[in-house]
């Protein structure tokens, strides 16, 4: 059976999630600041609170050898942040960046998402290919 039919073929619009603007805003310059590198991090929305949107962004280092073209979580705050936020208590949707191509899920990505899969509620790539100041997102859930 092929992992990959574990995620969607067609990303939601971006409007599907409820970020509060300030976490949308300063996720946004954490990937910027890593331009022209692949830019990481963890969305979070606590769910045992009545609030329905994500509330916390925490950036996760980018540590892969060709960070233009991939990214690879560095593992000591990975694995602290995944302690911190349990899956039990914790929507978590794994964030990052494309700087030069678009917002669509790659194959690398793909690959990623199979082996970690039982850790996030989604992944949102965001794309900068039309410029820092123009991103364009694409979001991808568990079938």
């Amino acid at each position: 059976m092929n992992n990959t039919f574990n995620i969607q073929a067609n990303s939601l619009p971006i409007d599907t999630l409820s970020i509060l603007p300030s976490v949308y805003s300063g996720m946004l310059e954490h990937l910027r600041t890593h331009y022209p590198n692949e830019g990481c991090g963890i969305l979070l929305r606590d769910k045992r609170s009545n609030e329905h949107h994500f509330h916390i962004f925490e950036p996760i280092p980018n540590t892969d050898q060709h960070p233009q073209q991939r990214f690879y979580l560095e593992p000591s705050v990975y694995i602290r942040l995944l302690f911190r936020y349990p899956e039990a208590a914790w929507d978590r949707i794994l964030v990052h960046s494309h700087p030069l191509t678009s917002a669509a899920i790659s194959h690398e990505d793909i690959s990623g998402w199979v082996e970690t899969q039982a850790l996030w509620t989604g992944w949102l790539v965001v794309s900068f290919e039309d410029g820092l100041d123009k991103p364009s997102f694409s979001y991808y859930t568990k079938l």
